[in-house]
Parts: structure tokens; C-alpha cells; sequence
């Protein structure tokens, strides 16, 4: 009993810590209307902060998973909430169109140091399927940001100005810097390893890359509908995101009892393939559009990451023992480019049919399916 509540006490403060970063990209988002007019400037120079964060993201989880392997996760966590808080409370009392850039750039950077070694940490504690188990865990809870960060933004500038928004993640990030000081277990271990050399060793292992790129891809089809949800819901069904959410949680833990019984990554082709059929689904109901049928599909493709995201990071990171922190990096910047990169197309098409979108996010399914094969 003790070593479950164990088990959910780090799955509560991991998911908690991998939350920030998802709330930092999306809560403000639907403010940028509103900071544009405050700061006297076109809308597309506020929109331009959320590149400079992506871009930055993916810098600092490449320094903080290099340098967590050399000095210990804990140690880097810390760095990271600290830096991300103090640009939040900066950003607060931000009056210029520079400072946001500057301080933008830098909470991303810190934030992408603390979130990288959520996974690193694990890994460092669990193997196998255990592993997969705490991942997936993990996985369910953290996804919960992103569905309810805009509507979250949303609340508080119906009561107050822009940058209360900035002050919330401050006041949230430094919360968490306790937790992480009080809670966190101390992990991760001193290594020589040159940096090139760990880079080369994880982006060459075409069997982790091949689970890196299938995680990527169905994680993008999530990052369009987040991304066009507004347009999805609000132009046509008006419906919730919590039916997303709910099922992404219950084949989560559907997906840690199969485990139990099938290998991992069995289960793992069985939410590449129901994402794969689901956006068939959406495409062929998309002709003839149906509140019933759509929003069945569209639960089902979200859902599936709940058999994805777990078992993939799992798999990845098994065949690294001694750079655990260089893995998760290169996880999280192929993610991250790849869901921006399709992100930024996907935001290019303006159009008031639904076709385009779920062709969009079936490819990125077919293409995680492909991307599988690599890992044989």
C-alpha cells in the first residue's frame, strides 16, 4: 500500500511539473487580441511570441536533459522552476514589446529545463512495464493542461487585465518549486559522455526513433485539434473538451491493464491503429457533417493517445541506460518540431470546411503508423 501511494505521489508531482508548460503556451492565447491593443501593435507582432517560445523550448531541453545526466535531475528541476518563475512575474509588470520577447523567450527556455526530466526521472526509478505504467499515468493527467488552458485564460481576463495571466503561472510555478524542493526525489548521476557522442547514440538508434517519430506524429494530430478546436467546436457542435480528456483517461487505464498481460508495444499499435481509423472516420463524416459522428471520431483520435503516450516514451527510452536525460531531450524536440511545424501549416489553411483539417490529422496518424515499422 505505501509503495502505491508512493507511486501516485511522484505520478502527481510529475504530471504537475510537465503541466507548466502546456498551460505557459496556451492560457494566454486567447488575450493576444487584447495585448496587441494595449501595446499599440498588429496582432501577428503578440502571435510571433508563440515561435519564440517553441523555438526556445526545444533549446532548453536540449541543455537541461544534457546537463541533468552530468549534475542530477533534481538539481536542474529546480534551476528550471525558478528561471520560469521569475519570468512570469517579470512578464506580469512587462510595458514593452521587448521585454515580452526577451522574457517570453527565457521562461520557455527554463520551463523546457524543468519539463524535460519529468520522464528522464522515471525512467531513472522504473523499468518496463512498470515504467510504461507511471509514464502513462503521467500522460493522462498532464494532457489535461492543454485541453482547459484557453478556457482557463479565457476566465481570468473576463475579471482581469492581460498579465494576470503571467502572474497566475507565477505564482503556479513557484508552487511547484516548493513541491519539487520538499518531494522530489534526488536522481540522475554524474557522466562523461561527450555531448555529440550522446546525441549521435540516441538519433542514430533507429529503433527509439522509430517509437520517437510514431509519439510525434499522433502527438500532432492532438496539436492541430488543439489548435483548430475553436473553429471545430465553437463554428459547429459547441461541445466540450472534457469528453476528450475523459476518454484519453480511461484508455490510459485500460492501457495499464493490458500491459499487464500483452507486451508494450502491442498495445502501442493498438492506438496508432484506432487513431489511424478514427481519422478515417473524421474524413468520411466530415462530407456529411453529424454532431454524433464527429464528436464520436473526434473523441476516439484523442483518446487513443491514451494507449500512445505512455507506452512510446516507455519503449524510447529503454535502450538507453546511461543518457536517460539526452533521450528525453531529443523526445521532446522532435515532438515539439514536428507538432510545430504541421502546426504552422495547418494554422495557413482558412477555410469553413472540416474535410482539410481531419485530412490533415489522418496523415499525421498514417505517418506515426510508418514511423513504427522503423522500430522493428
Amino acid at each position: 500500500m505505501k509503495k502505491t501511494q508512493n507511486h501516485m505521489t511522484l505520478i502527481l508531482l510529475l504530471a504537475t511539473l510537465s503541466s507548466v508548460t502546456p498551460l505557459a503556451i496556451d492560457m494566454y492565447l486567447p488575450s493576444i487580441p487584447n495585448m496587441a491593443q494595449v501595446f499599440g501593435v498588429q496582432i501577428n507582432k503578440i502571435e510571433l511570441t508563440v515561435s519564440i517560445f517553441l523555438i526556445f523550448f526545444a533549446i532548453g531541453q536540449l541543455v537541461g536533459g544534457i546537463l541533468s545526466d552530468r549534475i542530477g535531475r533534481k538539481k536542474i528541476v529546480l534551476l528550471g522552476m525558478f528561471g520560469f518563475s521569475f519570468s512570469s512575474f517579470t512578464l506580469y509588470f512587462c510595458t514593452s514589446l521587448e521585454v515580452l520577447y526577451i522574457f517570453r523567450a527565457t521562461q520557455a527556455f527554463f520551463g523546457a529545463m524543468s519539463a524535460v526530466n519529468a520522464s528522464a526521472i522515471v525512467r531513472d526509478l522504473f523499468h518496463g512495464k512498470e515504467a510504461a505504467k507511471i509514464f502513462s499515468s503521467i500522460s493522462a493527467i498532464m494532457m489535461i493542461a492543454p485541453m482547459i488552458a484557453p478556457a482557463l485564460g479565457s476566465l481570468v481576463i473576463s475579471f482581469f487585465s492581460w498579465n494576470y495571466i503571467f502572474l497566475f503561472l507565477g505564482i503556479y510555478s513557484l508552487i511547484i518549486f516548493i513541491l519539487m524542493y520538499v518531494k522530489l526525489p534526488i536522481t540522475g548521476f554524474k557522466s562523461n559522455i561527450k555531448i555529440r557522442e550522446a546525441y549521435k547514440k540516441v538519433l542514430t538508434h533507429k529503433k527509439a526513433m522509430g517509437y520517437i517519430l510514431s509519439l510525434s506524429f499522433a502527438f500532432t494530430g492532438m496539436f492541430i485539434f488543439i489548435e483548430k478546436s475553436s473553429f471545430i467546436y465553437m463554428e459547429y457542435f459547441a461541445l466540450f473538451f472534457g469528453a476528450n480528456v475523459l476518454m484519453m483517461i480511461v484508455l490510459t487505464r485500460v492501457s495499464i491493464k493490458l500491459i499487464q498481460t500483452i507486451q508494450t508495444k502491442t498495445v502501442l499499435k493498438l492506438g496508432i491503429y484506432l487513431q489511424v481509423f478514427s481519422g478515417i472516420a473524421l474524413v468520411g463524416f466530415s462530407f456529411e457533417a453529424s454532431i454524433y459522428t464527429i464528436f464520436a471520431s473526434l473523441v476516439l483520435y484523442i483518446g487513443s493517445l491514451g494507449f500512445i503516450f505512455g507506452n512510446a516514451i516507455s519503449l524510447a527510452l529503454d535502450s538507453f541506460k546511461n543518457d536517460l536525460g539526452v533521450a528525453n531531450s531529443v523526445i521532446g524536440v522532435v515532438q515539439f518540431s514536428i507538432a510545430g511545424s504541421i502546426g504552422f501549416l495547418a494554422s495557413l489553411i482558412h477555410t469553413n470546411e472540416l474535410t482539410p483539417i481531419f485530412l490533415m490529422m489522418l496523415a499525421t496518424s498514417t505517418l506515426a503508423l510508418i514511423s513504427l515499422r522503423l522500430s522493428k
